[in-house]
């Protein structure tokens, strides 16, 4: 498979000609040219404070869209600016994002899916927007194995894997239902037993015994574990349904004392 990284989308951005600054300290988005403005409303007169210069009062808003994932809402116009000014507190709060900064860069993502919606750069200590990244795959070699599509992406289930359109399916038919050593040692909890010879020749002379759960689906009479003990010798199976698991403990004292009398 080839990846190839294509800069950054200018879907209604010419805007791009001009500077946008992610700003820590703006209370509003701002910009200065008016013909960028989608929705273009009036409003009542905001008052601003900029520094070095005298109050000044905006009267219009509108939208910023950058793409179908980035829109900026209740952008201020505010003539004579030298640059735009992405306010980094609106944005969290409008925009269902986060924001994460570093000493060089800065990055955009939406706070469900973690999706990339756009990033900054650094540059004399101001983080300037640059827009959104596109990543866009090229080619998916044909004929490549699913086991192989199943490892790259960290042994996803194979229902998963048989949805990437370059995997012939013809060529693994035997590899359907194939069991993937990793998926099967990744699930363990524990190494397993060393081999004995060991063989119990009365009933509940050895047992086994494992504590299953919790389960998201409650039982009838209201248990989320059940523990299962085994005779080694008869091989029965006795299975107590426990509403919690501090019960283990007096559920096992019981069955010793069931197995005394």
């Amino acid at each position: 498979m080839q990846v190839q990284l294509k800069g950054h989308s200018t879907e209604k951005m010419t805007c791009k000609q001009v500077s946008w600054i992610i700003n820590t300290e703006a209370s509003n988005h701002m910009t200065r040219n008016l013909s960028h403005l989608h929705n273009l409303r009036a409003i009542y007169l905001c008052p601003l404070g900029l520094p070095y210069r005298s109050n000044i009062v905006a009267t219009k808003e509108g939208s910023i869209i950058f793409g179908s994932d980035f829109v900026l809402e209740n952008v201020l116009y505010v003539p004579g600016l030298s640059c735009n000014l992405i306010s980094m507190s609106q944005l969290i709060y409008h925009s269902n994002c986060t924001i994460q900064l570093t000493h060089n860069m800065c990055v955009i993502q939406n706070r469900t899916s973690r999706k990339l919606i756009g990033d900054g750069e650094r540059q004399s200590g101001f983080y300037y927007f640059k827009g959104i990244p596109l990543i866009m795959a090229l080619k998916v070699d044909k004929g490549m194995s699913l086991d192989l599509w199943h490892q790259r992406l960290g042994h996803r289930s194979i229902q998963a894997t048989k949805i990437i359109s370059g995997v012939d399916l013809e060529k693994d038919t035997e590899n359907l239902n194939k069991c993937c050593d990793v998926c099967q040692r990744a699930k363990q909890m524990r190494n397993k037993f060393p081999t004995s010879d060991f063989r119990a020749s009365n009933a509940f002379e050895l047992i086994h015994y494992y504590l299953w759960g919790s389960y998201r689906n409650v039982s009838s009479c209201g248990a989320f574990y059940f523990l299962t003990i085994i005779d080694d010798y008869s091989r029965v199976v006795l299975i107590y349904l426990l509403i919690d698991k501090n019960k283990v403990s007096s559920t096992l004292k019981m069955f010793f004392s069931i197995v005394k009398c």
